[in-house]
């Protein structure tokens, strides 16, 4: 009887080993297609972001069906997975996994991302009609007035990405060359 609960107990410790490795190494789509268009949403029907050339590495932060939620540059969106190969590790340039908080996709120029690096809250932002990206600003988050602000300064550049509370999938994004623009919360988990 004690060999047999010895067993079942490595049994169960070997699985959570495996288990725990598994979750640790980010998923790599690479493309496999000439050009591969990122969507807004995971399927035909939703707005096209940009595109990104064959042999192209992406982080996978999300699956949904057929469809990869991936990170690669500027560019962040769905794809469909029949048009990638998904690499076992992480490839050259790839970045190591990040914990996603909240994605504000602004309905006119913006995206802005809040995230978790080793601790440390971030902010994000990429301006895709003069395809910039300002990446790891550090940011605080505060609570008040029924929204979540998310606020980052960066020189003479001030951004604040607010959630609101009462619609959690509503946000805005405000930088302070450009008016509010309004947006839809896309909210990421990532195994840690």
């Amino acid at each position: 009887m004690k060999l047999k609960t010895l067993a079942v107990a490595l049994f169960s410790a070997a699985a959570a080993v495996s288990l725990s490795v598994s979750t640790a190494l980010a998923q790599v789509a690479e493309v496999s297609i000439d050009l591969l268009n990122v969507r807004s949403g995971p399927g035909t029907n939703f707005a096209v972001r940009g595109t990104i050339p064959q042999g192209t590495q992406a982080k996978i932060i999300q699956t949904q069906g057929l469809w990869l939620y991936i990170v690669t540059g500027p560019i962040e969106g769905w794809v469909y997975s029949a048009y990638v190969t998904v690499l076992d590790q992480p490839g050259p340039g790839v970045e190591a996994p990040i914990t996603t908080v909240m994605v504000c996709n602004g309905t006119n120029r913006t995206t802005a991302r809040v995230y978790r690096q080793n601790g440390e809250l971030k902010l994000r932002v990429h301006d895709r009609l003069d395809n910039l990206t300002w990446l790891d600003t550090p940011a605080r988050m505060d609570t008040s007035a029924g929204a979540t602000s998310y606020v980052n300064i960066r020189g003479e550049q001030t951004t604040r990405v607010l959630q609101s509370q009462s619609s959690p999938t509503n946000c805005s994004i405000q930088t302070s060359n450009r008016p509010l623009e309004t947006g839809v919360v896309t909210e990421i988990e990532q195994p840690q």
